[in-house]
Formats: C-alpha cells, structure tokens, sequence
C-alpha cells in the first residue's frame, strides 16, 4: 500500500525497511567505528616543522655536487656554488638585478667574516688574560703546568689583522701524542748523522733515502718544537720585565744647614 504525495510515490514502510535489509541485533552498523578527530595543530608549530624540513632539504641540495662545462673543463662543484658562478656570469653580461643580488649576499657574508673575527679576537685575549696567572703561579710554585689547553702562549694574535692561530697543543691527548712523538724524535736522532753519511755514499739506495725522509720529518719537529719553547720564553721574560717596577723613593732628603 501506497500513497500519494504529489507526483512521488512514498513507501508505506519509509524508514522501515525489510527484515533481510535491517542490521542484526548486536551487530554495529558502522564496524570500522566512528573515525577519531584531527588533533588541532597549534598556530606557527606546523608550519615550523615544515620550515625546518624545507630549510634541511635546502642545504642539502645546496652541497649536491653538480656537473658544469666551462670551455673544455668538466667538473663537480656544490650547487650552490654553480648558482653563484651563474649569477656572476649574468652580471658580467649587465644584468644589473643579478648584480645586486650578488652584492647583498657578498655584503652579508663580509659581515658574518667580521664578526666572527671579532668574536675570536674578543674571546683569545680574554683567554690569555685568564689563564696565564694560572700558568705562571704553577711556574714560581715549581708544580707542572695545569691541564689546561691550549697554553695561552701558544695562542697567538697578529695585533695587525686580527688573525688568531693556536700554535700548539689544543687538548690533553694532543700534549700526550706530542710528548710521544718528542721522545721518540729524541731517540730517532741518534741515528741522523749515520744514515746522512751513509746516503751520502750511496745516494741512489731507497732503504736510507726512506729512512733519512722519515728522520727530515722528527728532525723538522723538533725545530718547531724548540721554536715554541723560545716563544714561551720570551713571553715570560717579557712578563717579568713588566711587573718588575723600580721601588719608590721614599727617604727624605736632608737639608744641609
């Protein structure tokens, strides 16, 4: 039974469907189960990760190595750097945007150069400043030196350009390696004036050139190892000569009558 609504027919079980059609007793119409929400994403935390994932994968492709052809050389290069080398081709040719653009990523990079400098700059003379007390208290106290590297004496600033090199050990395994290497290069020497009279004879023998070079190498070490024992000297008289200060006069001179 039917009826009419309009031109539609509606079924007298609307909403009732057959017993073949309805769903079992006990069983969910929906058994994968009503699916969970979207957690909320914080503002700016995505689309921080996201920033972070693009920025690594920038740099890594920046630091792939590319092929380039220049005349008839090939050769591997970082993209990055095959980038510039195009930037300044198009500015050599007058593409004044490229130009620009050029200039502002020299400008940076000079800039970052100089602070960094100056930071190391900065940090070196309060290092020494720090450490070479300590240094020469264990000197007058007659102790070993302190476990403390790089010496600071071996930290040496062109007052000129502002370059800092460290010019000696700059951990306690690298001063255990050097000790090591000393002795041995002490022991070695022995044997430099043999082989060097002996190559002499027999300039044209592999076994004493081999050995002679390997001699060359301890014997250059320890030149370079009594050059900075001098330099610490030096620095030390030089201390000593600036603290010592003539004593103040303090008697009264007489009058005569």
């Amino acid at each position: 039974m039917s009826a009419n609504k309009g031109n539609r027919k509606v079924s007298s079980n609307y909403r009732k469907p057959p017993v073949e059609h309805q769903f079992q007793k006990g069983t969910s119409g929906n058994p994968k189960g009503r699916p969970p929400k979207r957690k909320a994403v914080q503002p700016g935390f995505g689309a921080l990760g996201g920033a972070d994932r693009l920025g690594a994968m920038a740099l890594d492709e920046a630091g792939r190595p590319v092929t380039v052809r220049e005349g008839e050389s090939v050769s591997e290069i970082p993209a990055m750097q095959a980038l510039l080398r195009t930037m300044f081709r198009a500015a050599a040719q007058g593409d004044t945007k490229a130009g620009r653009q050029l200039l502002e990523v020299i400008a940076r990079a000079e800039s970052a150069r100089t602070e960094k400098a100056l930071g190391v700059l900065q940090f070196s003379h309060q290092y020494k400043e720090m450490h070479a007390p300590i240094f020469e208290k264990h000197e007058r106290e007659g102790l070993d030196p302190p476990d403390i590297y790089p010496h600071p004496d071996d930290v040496i600033i062109n007052e000129a350009t502002g370059e800092v090199t460290i010019d000696g050990p700059k951990t306690k395994e690298e001063a255990g390696a050097r000790k090591a290497v000393r002795k041995q290069a002490l022991e070695s020497m022995r044997r430099y004036p043999e082989v060097e009279a002996a190559l002499a004879k027999k300039p044209t023998n592999r076994a004493l050139r081999r050995e002679f070079k390997e001699l060359k190498k301890y014997l250059d070490f320890l030149k370079k190892d009594a050059e900075r024992n001098d330099r610490h000297e030096a620095l030390r008289q030089a201390r000593r000569a600036l603290k010592a200060k003539p004593e103040p006069n303090n008697k009264t001179p007489r009058v005569k009558e």
